[in-house]
């Protein structure tokens, strides 16, 4: 009897052990705590990151006909599945409400932003349009909705109210141009993010060290989706890596449009676009050589500097492509489709030009990119490493002029070619 009693207390401790113990995080190969690690080592961080919840970020308006989309005309968006404002240019997904953003500054050289999405709805996670629950709702009201709700009810509006399935966070010295990514997505989680640079607490410590103003899980609510460590949270380096961060991200670290951009918060476009994009992680610099990603500028025409490349680093992957042409007024049908008629106005460039010049700059810039190596276009090497950047970098230096035959050379000396494209 005293046998059992003993091994029964002893029993006991362990199980205490065990629930107070810290989660150590497991080690496969390049895993996200190590590359955190690695990121604050290059990056120069020196503190603790901080406790990231989405939550915590500012909700990123969106309108239709200039109207904000609320609770009260949720169906504007939903009915007419346009909106004048979106935030992510790559579709009709930058339409979807409730995305939270925030930028924070660490120290002053490096900046981390976490940026949270919520894609379809509660329980199939499918297209947003399709649920018939009111997107339109704020956090306020979301949080009113669920702790108002019966019980039986509260796990599913704990869904809208705090969770997630596109989460993107980044790490950027904005002094160097070192950059390093993390991301999730098509997986629904909590917007209580695990801590990235240590291990997991104990359950009765995690949720204390978020706002205790911020509503937490109902008792049934999926312990998955909140309590996990940060390789469970978020997608390894090497998926990531292959997802397309370096794809876009490259010209500036951070991605702009014209509603995301320094108004929230990210650093000065011009500044970054001087910077080279110094990706930290294997992974991340094996994508970047592979995709041979450069930056392209044009001749001078009719002796002005190429007008596209005076704020932004246009790159073969990033900045060329669809961006120029929805930027100048001229979106595909499918990019247009989502935007309001309201909306298709002319973003760039946002100064006073002779409006002919800006058509030789335009058409000039998208052969280009089209044609990086033709004569009358220029590459520069600016990545992925110190060691690739050419000599003279900081100051301008390293422009290797193309030496191919075609029309972009022409384009230039041309205001008529394809003028009629360029209205």
């Amino acid at each position: 009897m005293k046998a059992a009693l003993a091994l029964t207390v002893v029993l006991g401790l362990l199980s205490l052990f065990f629930l107070l113990e810290p989660i150590v995080p497991s080690s496969p190969d390049y895993d996200v705590y190590q590359h955190v690690q690695a990121c604050k080592a290059e990056l120069g961080i020196q503190q603790k990151l901080p406790v990231l919840s989405c939550l915590d970020g500012k909700q990123v308006p969106i309108f239709v006909d200039q109207q904000e989309i609320k609770q009260a005309n949720w169906d504007m968006l939903s009915n007419a599945k346009r909106c004048d404002n979106p935030h992510w240019l790559g579709g009709d997904m930058g339409c979807w409400t409730y995305s939270h953003l925030q930028v924070l500054k660490l120290d002053t050289d490096n900046i981390m932003v976490l940026n949270c999405r919520q894609k379809g709805n509660q329980l199939e996670k499918n297209w947003f349009r399709k649920t018939k629950a009111n997107l339109g709702m704020d956090q306020s009201e979301r949080k009113a909705q669920y702790e108002n709700a019966p019980i039986a009810e509260k796990k599913e509006f704990y869904y809208l109210y705090n969770t997630f399935n596109d989460i993107g966070v980044i790490l950027r010295n904005i002094k160097t141009g070192k950059s390093c990514y993390l991301t999730q997505y098509g997986e629904a989680v909590s917007g209580f993010l695990p801590p990235l640079d240590e291990p997991l607490p104990p359950k009765q410590e995690y949720l204390a060290r978020y706002n205790p103003e911020q509503a937490k899980p109902p008792t049934d609510f999926p312990e998955a989706l909140w309590y996990r460590d940060a390789n469970q949270a978020f997608k390894s380096p090497a998926f990531t890596a292959e997802a397309g961060c370096v794809a876009c991200h490259n010209p500036h670290g951070v991605k702009y449009s014209p509603y995301i951009n320094s108004k929230q918060g990210l650093p000065d476009i011009v500044s970054m676009s001087k910077l080279p994009f110094l990706p930290v992680g294997k992974p991340f610099i094996d994508y970047f050589n592979k995709h041979d990603i450069l930056q392209v500028t044009t001749d001078p025409i009719d002796g002005v500097n190429q007008l596209c490349t005076q704020c932004h680093n246009m790159t073969t992957s990033g900045t060329c492509g669809y961006s120029i042409d929805i930027a100048t007024d001229h979106p595909t049908t499918t990019l247009g489709s989502w935007l309001t008629t309201s909306s298709r106005n002319s973003w760039m460039p946002p100064i006073h030009v002779d409006p002919a010049l800006v058509k030789k700059h335009v058409a000039a810039m998208k052969c280009c990119c089209e044609n990086p190596h033709s004569l009358g276009c220029k590459t520069r090497k600016f990545g992925p490493t110190l060691a690739d950047l050419p000599d003279g970098f900081a100051e301008g230096k390293g422009w290797i002029d193309g030496q191919e035959a075609s029309l972009c050379n022409s384009i230039e000396k041309s205001v008529q070619w394809n003028a009629d494209k360029f209205k």
